[in-house]
């Protein structure tokens, strides 16, 4: 018997047994896979730090391959990896170094192919790469790479060049390079690199937070809307820098938030707090957290302006306003006990914190009291109607006059017997003999007699609170005497002066006797006083007796003067008089004779007929009216007739409320 072991395909052929001279043949036949290289391995040439990559391709698919370097079986790792692609198989050597030059050998089923691997010099390149790195905060970080040659790098973090500094060592050993970071916080985390120029290696340096504790945490506040709250928190570390938030919200420092660092004392000051900021605080600092509850209460209701009174004319609409500290959760208008709304009789309004109610045209049946009542409390006020809205139906109208004309304003009121204050120039006016004042039903008239340049001014009627205006112009008019001559009677051998006033001071007059001019001699005088003209007899004489006349050319004025050779005696003397302000003062005496002219005078200066003086010779009875008397009129008052004489003395007292005119 012959055995062949492990069969080859070279063991394919005949084989012969001869015994005893005879022989006997058999073929050997050998099946299976007739395994070949279609694709030997070659020889690889490259550079340091590149791949080297080997590639042989069998006859047959799934056939294991085992890889040698320099007859070592290779077993893969980072940097050596295989392929299998159907009938091809690849080796790949990544990152080559000179040390990698050797010979490489693949053998499948028992056949080899073997080829060189040669590695020439490189570039430089990072042999050792960098590694992420993760470190808690102010821990010291050591970044640190190798590469292929002793050459200069440059790091980098986040694209930015890094410089030595305080914080940070870049150091060079050899082949080694590494960056130190001390103290490392959130802010060093990121992404750094280490860059030789041809090559570059990166890593990711993550940083955890420290494990803080709260040595003291905060407590809850409450406080009024408006109030400041203050919450403390401390904490195990004096370096950590801490975050509040309010409702979820992050709270910076501004007008009404204050937040102080002190070491390991964290402080938060909330001043006017509002109600809408009731909510939980929370404050983080690294791995430490607490929380506490802010509540902000409202203040309590108040009234900035609260109601008052009001009084309306009926028909008037009233409004009655306030203004509260702060919008209320509820509140209501009361009339009385009545809940009050908007309808056609009253109106609410509401503008922030001001409230309104408005009672259209009020009605007397509408006074009460009314209440505006907000949560729990209230406040009121009364409604009043007054029962005359006066107005003027025909106000006083602008009049324009002549001098020695009548001027007259009326005006028409909505209402009769109401009181009237009428005003020239804002002087109050009282009646006098120029001066008349008239009331028929609603109409009340006002009338200046004689009017002069002097009367022109503002008239003002004042009835109830309510004025009307008007304006009085007086024109100039002809040259007339607003003085006339008074007949005079005398006694013989006494001075007669016969006096009389014009319109205007530059005016020529002539003066006449019986109707003859009289012309000026030793004992006859003509005098010129501003408008005031006079005549001046000075030894009076039976033969001076007549009418005597002055004449402007305009107008004329006589007066009769007598003399007389009697004994003129005063039956009833002249009485002191006392008087307020603007009231009228009147001196009464009695003589002897009828047809005496007399002279008065009032603190040694005569008085003659005017606006606010009337002489009156009723046969043996002389009086005087003082109107509208001023303090500055009290004196002694003097009459004379002939030889007749008798004084007394006006006394005024004061008043503030008006002032006398004319």
């Amino acid at each position: 018997m012959l055995v062949i072991n492990c069969c080859e395909f070279d063991d394919e052929d005949e084989y012969t047994i001869e015994v005893l001279g005879k022989t006997s043949t058999a073929r050997l036949t050998v099946e299976g896979i007739r395994l070949r290289f279609v694709s030997p391995l070659k020889d690889q040439t490259v550079k340091e730090g590149t791949t080297a990559r080997f590639e042989l391709e069998l006859s047959h698919e799934n056939i294991p391959v085992t890889w040698y370097k320099n007859d070592v079986k290779i077993h893969l790792s980072r940097t050596v990896v295989t392929h299998v692609d159907g009938k091809k198989h690849i080796l790949e050597i990544k990152d080559v170094t000179l040390d990698d030059i050797c010979q490489i050998k693949a053998e499948a089923k028992g056949i080899p192919s073997m080829a060189n691997l040669t590695v020439i010099e490189g570039d430089p390149y990072f042999t050792v790469k960098l590694q992420d790195y993760t470190a808690v905060e102010k821990d010291e970080v050591v970044l640190d790479c190798e590469l292929s040659k002793d050459v200069d790098v440059m790091w980098y973090y986040n694209e930015a060049e890094i410089k030595a500094s305080k914080m940070v060592a870049i150091k060079a050993e050899g082949k080694r390079r590494t960056l130190i970071i001390k103290k490392v916080g959130d802010k060093d985390k990121g992404q750094y690199v280490c860059d030789c120029g041809t090559d570059k290696t990166t890593a990711e340096l993550h940083i955890e937070a420290r494990h803080i504790k709260v040595v003291r945490p905060m407590y809850g506040a409450e406080v009024l809307d408006g109030d400041t709250a203050r919450f403390e928190v401390e904490l195990s570390e004096d370096d950590v820098h801490g975050q509040w938030r309010l409702n979820g919200e992050v709270l910076s420092p501004s007008a009404d938030i204050e937040i102080v660092e002190d070491g390991a004392k964290h402080t938060l000051v909330l001043y006017n707090c509002k109600v809408p900021q009731t909510g939980e605080l929370v404050f983080a600092a690294a791995n430490a957290k607490c929380s506490a509850n802010l509540k902000v209460k409202e203040l309590p209701v108040s009234f900035v302006t609260p109601l008052a009174d009001v009084q309306v004319y009926e028909k008037d609409d009233a409004k009655f306003e306030l203004e509260i500290s702060r919008e209320p959760k509820s509140f209501r208008w009361l009339k009385g006990t009545q809940e009050l709304s908007s309808d056609d009789k009253f109106e609410t309004q509401v503008d922030g914190k001001r409230h309104t109610l408005v009672v259209k045209s009020a009605r007397y049946e509408d006074e009460a009291k009314y209440m505006f009542e907000a949560e729990d409390k209230r406040t009121s006020g009364k409604l009043i109607i007054k029962g005359i809205r006066l107005e003027f139906i025909k106000p006083i109208k602008d009049v324009t006059v002549k001098e020695r004309e009548t001027a007259e304003f009326s005006v028409e009121l909505s209402h009769d017997k109401i009181p009237v204050v009428w005003y020239r120039n804002e002087v109050r006016l009282h009646p006098s003999k120029l001066v008349h004042m008239s009331e028929a039903g609603r109409v009340h008239t006002l009338a200046f007699k004689e009017v002069t340049i002097d009367d022109t001014s503002m008239i003002k009627v004042e009835a109830m609170g309510k004025t009307s205006e008007a304006m009085l112009t007086v024109l100039e008019g002809d040259l007339y005497f607003t003085v006339k001559l008074q007949n005079y009677t005398a006694v013989e051998k006494d001075e007669v002066i016969l006096s009389c006033e014009l319109s205007k001071a530059a005016a020529e007059v002539k003066w006449f006797k019986d109707g003859d001019e009289i012309f000026s001699s030793k004992n006859v005088l003509f005098q010129s006083d501003g408008r005031k003209r006079m005549l001046v007899i000075k030894k009076a004489a039976k033969r001076d007796r007549g009418a005597y006349t002055c004449d402007c050319g305009t107008d004329k004025t006589t007066a009769d003067l007598n003399i007389e050779e009697r004994n003129i005696k005063v039956v009833r003397p002249l009485y002191s008089v006392e008087v307020t302000e603007t009231e009228t003062a009147t001196f009464e005496t009695q003589i002897s004779e009828e047809d005496i002219h007399a002279t008065w005078k009032l603190k040694g200066e005569p008085l003659h007929p005017s606006a606010d003086v009337e002489i009156k010779e009723e046969g043996v009875r002389h009086t005087l009216t003082l109107f509208n008397c001023r303090k500055d009129m009290a004196g002694s008052v003097d009459f004379s007739a002939a030889n007749a004489k008798s004084s007394a003395h006006l006394r005024v007292k004061g008043d503030k409320r008006s002032q006398t005119l004319r």
